[in-house]
């Protein structure tokens, strides 16, 4: 039998009865028909109705509520049944990223948009519902992975933290073929976050139950050299468990380096990748004596 959820004021209990018995949805605005879908277990129509909510509520206070039912949606697999139509052919992958970092005396925010593409793109971009800009500091570049396939990045500067609310992301070819989807970002929970616990050394954190349906969050740890006023990645490497807190010795020259060290939660929006990252950085100096 379909597992089934009832939502009450943004709070999860489980029901014996079906959507259609139940009084509380007698009415038939989108939120109420978003309720009722993920009760029933309809995740396409629950996303679209989220969707329609987002469109029209311009009560502010309702926005906690949409977070809560939309982060109870992703219970169910990770955000995978959200959307059930694929990429279209010429497009291998579309990876949406939120990335916080805190550096010494500053934080800093970035939103970040990689695809990999069969056909040649003349523009990426993401926009806030109602066609809003998120930023004017922005660069698209291109490599080639492949015979036939380039990986472009759109790299959005921000001066703040990427809220929740509706996006729409829109890939546009050279040859004017297009393809776009809404995308709902909720507020994100940092189940595993990272801290500097000494002067090298760091401390992986869990702050809450992880969802059995979504990746494990990796930690992912960098160093760069700074050379012609450009940081250049020397070294990297990517865990999914058993996280380090230190960088082990002789892993570069002696040097003064940025460290930069991050912990990235992965989900889905149907065949969208989104990702959240938490970066902290700090200057890394390597005597002869380490």
């Amino acid at each position: 039998m379909v597992k089934k959820y009832v939502l009450l004021g943004a709070l999860a209990m489980s029901a014996s009865i079906s959507a259609q018995d139940s009084p509380w949805f007698q009415s038939n605005t989108p939120l109420t028909q978003a309720h009722k879908h993920l009760l029933n277990n309809d995740l396409p129509a629950m996303f679209s109705s989220l969707v329609e909510v987002w469109q029209l509520e311009k009560n502010q206070t309702l926005a906690p509520h949409l977070n809560e039912l939309f982060l109870q949606s992703l219970q169910v697999d990770c955000g995978k049944g959200l959307d059930t139509k694929p990429l279209p052919t010429w497009l291998d992958s579309v990876t949406v990223r939120r990335t916080d970092i805190q550096s010494p005396g500053r934080d800093s925010y970035r939103a970040t948009i990689k695809v990999e593409s069969q056909k040649e793109l003349s523009d990426v971009t993401l926009t806030k519902w109602v066609s809003r800009s998120i930023s004017s500091d922005n660069t698209l570049t291109s490599n080639a992975i492949g015979d036939t396939v380039t990986e472009y990045t759109k790299r959005y500067n921000l001066n703040s933290r990427l809220k929740m609310g509706l996006y729409r992301i829109d890939v546009t070819a050279a040859d004017q073929t297009s393809w776009s989807s809404w995308l709902v970002l909720g507020e994100p929970q940092a189940k595993v976050s990272v801290r500097w616990q000494s002067k090298d050394k760091w401390k992986v954190e869990r702050n809450a139950l992880l969802n059995p349906h979504c990746p494990l969050p990796k930690l992912d740890t960098s160093i760069y050299d700074y050379v012609d006023g450009k940081y250049n990645r020397v070294w990297n490497s990517t865990y999914e468990s058993d996280y380090p807190n230190v960088i082990a010795p002789n892993t570069v020259s002696p040097g003064r380096y940025v460290l930069a060290v991050a912990v990235n939660h992965v989900r889905w929006q149907g065949p969208i990748i989104v990702e959240q990252s938490q970066m902290i950085s700090k200057t890394y100096d390597v005597s002869l004596e380490d």
